[in-house]
């Protein structure tokens, strides 16, 4: 098979699915192309796009929020528009390159494939992948063969939002094999350069570094003892990884930029906060690490943390400094800290990739 993956560049989290998808296919002899939907639009839209988006979210989250919550009560006019304005560039594209099947990880894509099959005879079979834990504004618009939803308990929601109950299928979210397996906390920790005793707190606020981390660095900073360390992962935001630099240096204290080994730096800790981006939790539950959330983009994310709460896979509290001393109530009970992770691996066993893999295959007559 030839299949053409469609991400979108407006964060980190739908590009990593995209890549454990690829991961995914390729390892099954199948041909992948991966591409950002935003090249179908002029340079100057898809510029506005992906750095207005950008924008919103470091800088203006609470109008970020907003907009979210507006398009939850409103049909996105504005995304239905600009998705379909490329749809037959986008179709004749897609009938170049020769492909058997699409695969959507954002809602743009799925949007303008929708567009392509009404109005331009596009037949390829299509397929849309949630990447978050709610059904996010715009799905409702488009048409697709299969949803692959990140958890059962939420097909009532995907129905209500209009999306037949017959193409639902809940595999999770997923990831590339790194997050999947679990290396010894002793052993990744020799990796990194890390004391095997004490603790680890792993600080990261996804690829953008978004989100109160100066604050959380330093009411952390307060709760660690002699032995203990507290990595922070600052991401692609440089200006606030050096404002770390400067105003919480201590030896207790990593703090990192951009990182390929993020699947390394969860195994070595003991304790993980991030915020609620979809990706980012799933990584950390399928590696069955206790994590704490933070609220920091009103909307979507806010869903996600009301998600993985609510089902015990994750707590948390309402500012950094209450975040900090949860995290230090719950280093001390080792007991609770077990308990929470025997929850994670028994709802998180499997490969959400493969699970997709095998159902595209079912549904499009291949050998798996």
């Amino acid at each position: 098979m030839q299949i053409l993956i469609l991400t979108c560049n407006t964060g980190g989290g739908h590009n990593a699915t995209a890549a454990a998808l690829e991961e995914q296919f390729t390892a099954h002899g199948h041909g992948c192309t991966v591409l950002d939907c935003l090249e179908f639009l002029p340079p100057a839209k898809a510029r506005l796009i992906s750095e207005g988006h950008v924008l919103l979210y470091r800088k203006a989250p609470k109008l970020f929020g907003l907009g979210y919550k507006f398009e939850e009560n409103h049909v996105p006019r504005y995304l239905r528009a600009q998705c379909e304005s490329c749809a037959g560039e986008f179709s004749e594209a897609v009938k170049r390159m020769g492909c058997d099947a699409v695969i959507c990880v954002h809602v743009f894509p799925a949007i303008m494939m929708t567009a392509a099959v009404r109005q331009f005879g596009l037949t390829l079979p299509g397929y849309f992948v949630a990447t978050d834990y709610t059904c996010s504004p715009g799905v409702s618009l488009a048409d697709m063969d299969l949803y692959f939803i990140p958890h059962p308990l939420l097909a009532d929601e995907f129905i209500r939002c209009g999306i037949p109950a017959d193409r639902l299928v809940p595999t999770g979210i997923p990831v590339r094999s790194c997050f999947l397996t679990r290396v010894p906390q002793p052993q990744a920790r020799r990796a990194l350069g890390l004391p095997e005793t004490g603790r680890v707190i792993l600080l990261v606020c996804g690829s953008m570094g978004a989100g109160p981390m100066e604050e959380l660095t330093q009411a952390l900073s307060q709760i660690l003892t002699r032995d203990d360390r507290l990595v922070v992962v600052c991401g692609t935001n440089k200006k606030l990884r050096d404002r770390i630099v400067r105003s919480c240096a201590g030896r207790n204290l990593r703090v990192l930029g951009f990182t390929k080994r993020m699947d390394e730096y969860m195994d070595a800790a003991d304790l993980i906060l991030t915020k609620g981006g979809g990706l980012t939790t799933t990584e950390v539950v399928n590696k069955h690490r206790p994590m704490l959330l933070i609220n920091v983009i009103p909307g979507l994310e806010e869903r996600n943390i009301r998600f993985m709460v609510s089902q015990g896979y994750a707590k948390t509290a309402d500012n950094p400094e209450a975040l900090a001393l949860l995290a230090g109530t719950l280093l001390r009970d080792t007991a609770t800290l077990a308990k929470w992770q025997e929850t994670l691996a028994r709802d998180f066993s499997g490969s959400a990739a493969a699970e997709i893999y095998g159902e595209i295959c079912q549904d499009l007559g291949v050998d798996a």
